[in-house]
């Protein structure tokens, strides 16, 4: 239902005011009506005890005389004086509960539980309601000598005081009406101001919904909706940024598999072309030549699927390390010393200057790293000389290799990572320098190349990672 939340805040916020008011109107009615009874029933009380006195003070005139005799003789006239001063109806009563005396004569009224108390030594009330008239009934024993010789009982009209309770009864109802559409026009402007972004931010993320990613919400407001809009942007932002990087990981992917396809489309050419030149062929001489071609092409091929699976299993992160500390100068002195016969025979000169350090590292795949590096160099850099150099900055320790050969492009340099790699018309770098990369981000570290003057490989190892590792 349409502004179903607004339509939830008025009435649940109606409804917890009506009940509330309800609650607080009887509450307050109550509370006033008993202190307008109690009121009363202190005032009648003042006016027993003053009537006791003079009541008392009459009868001690007659003490020879019989008390209750006296009492009957003397009631009419103490009704009347009392009725001339306090100015309501009373009756007197003796202590079996006959009426003596009536100041008003005209009206009969019942002998009520209050006189029976009153008889039995107890003052009591009652309040009876016939039609429109509310009256109270106040009874009074009447005491001579710690003796009850009687009952005075006052019947006092409550017209005045229920005719303020009904007045406060009024004016409260009113308080309340006010209050209630006082609560509703509030709460609408409140529901309203709460509703109306929520209604813009629903119509603006159905823009986003459609694919419009370049909108970004604006709604004024200083509450939680506000929070809501920012973090929305924020998520706006970030899914616009995901969807933009698997736009670029599926045209890298592209590339990969464009390059894939090339790298092992000519293996398989040359392969294939080879064992058909087999069948025509009779001299065993060239026989054995297609053969070196196929078995060549045929470990190249294999070459290039391990290193498939290689960087396949270090992607899903399961590829498993073994990191120990080592000292980093034993590893290139080895990887220095399986390259040897290669060096030699391309007439390169290395110059180790590597110090003894221990770090915590896989010796295998770092290894590996060292080899690549170097293999590129020999193989690609047409060099005369290596130099392999290592300083320590602040906590991050750096083995440094560089070549003096042609170097490598500046626009070369921002894809020299990519799997497959290679420079337009050259020789590609396959997955080496893609699987070194991998492995150095395993190990808390990074691989720069520069190869402005010569091509420099700087390995990033990190001290701190050792220390806490």
């Amino acid at each position: 239902m349409k502004n179903s939340i607004k339509n939830e805040i008025l009435f649940l916020n109606i409804s917890s005011t009506i009940i509330i008011l309800i609650v607080i109107f009887f509450i307050t009615l109550n509370t006033f009506q008993k202190n307008i009874i109690s009121n009363v029933i202190n005032r009648m009380t003042e006016y027993s005890q003053e009537s006791q006195i003079y009541i008392i003070n009459t009868l001690k005139k007659y003490r020879n005389e019989n008390v209750y005799t006296k009492l009957n003789e003397l009631s009419p006239f103490i009704a009347n004086y009392l009725f001339r001063k306090y100015h309501f109806h009373i009756e007197i009563y003796d202590n079996r509960k006959n009426l003596l005396a009536d100041s008003v004569i005209t009206k009969k009224l019942y002998v009520y539980q209050d006189v029976h108390y009153a008889a039995n030594s107890m003052k009591n009330y009652i309040l009876k309601k016939d039609g429109n008239e509310i009256t109270l009934f106040f009874s009074s024993p009447i005491f001579f000598e710690n003796e009850v010789i009687g009952v005075i009982r006052f019947i006092y009209p409550m017209e005045l005081e229920f005719g303020l309770i009904d007045n406060i009864k009024i004016t409260l109802i009113i308080i309340s009406l006010l209050s209630i559409l006082a609560v509703v026009i509030l709460n609408f402007f409140f529901s309203n101001s709460i509703t109306t972004p929520i209604r813009k931010l629903q119509e603006e993320t159905e823009k986003i919904a459609n694919g419009n990613f370049n909108e970004r919400i604006s709604i004024k407001s200083n509450d939680e909706i506000n929070s809501l809009v920012k973090s929305f942007n924020i998520m706006i932002e970030k899914l616009e940024h995901y969807i933009k990087s698997l736009k670029e990981e599926k045209e890298k992917q592209k590339v990969f598999i464009d390059n894939i396809t090339h790298e092992l489309k000519t293996p398989i050419t040359s392969i294939l072309g080879h064992a058909n030149l087999l069948l025509r062929l009779k001299d065993e001489k060239d026989k054995n030549i297609s053969i070196n071609y196929i078995t060549k092409e045929g470990n190249r091929l294999l070459k290039l699927v391990e290193e498939l699976l290689y960087i396949s299993k270090m992607n899903k992160n399961d590829f498993e390390f073994n990191f120990k500390k080592h000292n980093i100068k034993k590893v290139i002195d080895e990887c220095v010393g399986i390259l040897n016969p290669r060096l030699k025979k391309f007439s390169i000169i290395v110059e180790n200057n590597i110090e003894n350090r221990i770090l915590l590292f896989d010796y295998e795949k770092i290894k590996e790293v060292i080899l690549n590096i170097l293999d590129n160099s020999i193989k690609h850099s047409k060099c005369s000389k290596i130099t392999i150099e290592s300083f320590l900055i602040n906590e991050d320790y750096y083995v440094v290799l560089k070549d003096n050969g042609i170097g490598i492009k500046k626009e070369n340099l921002e894809n020299i990572f990519n799997p497959f790699f290679s420079k337009r018309g050259k020789t590609s770098y396959g997955l080496g320098l893609c699987i070194t990369k991998e492995i150095m981000k395993k190990h808390n570290g990074d691989i720069t190349i520069e190869g402005n003057d010569g091509t420099i490989v700087t390995l990033k190892f990190s001290m701190e990672w050792m220390e806490n590792g």
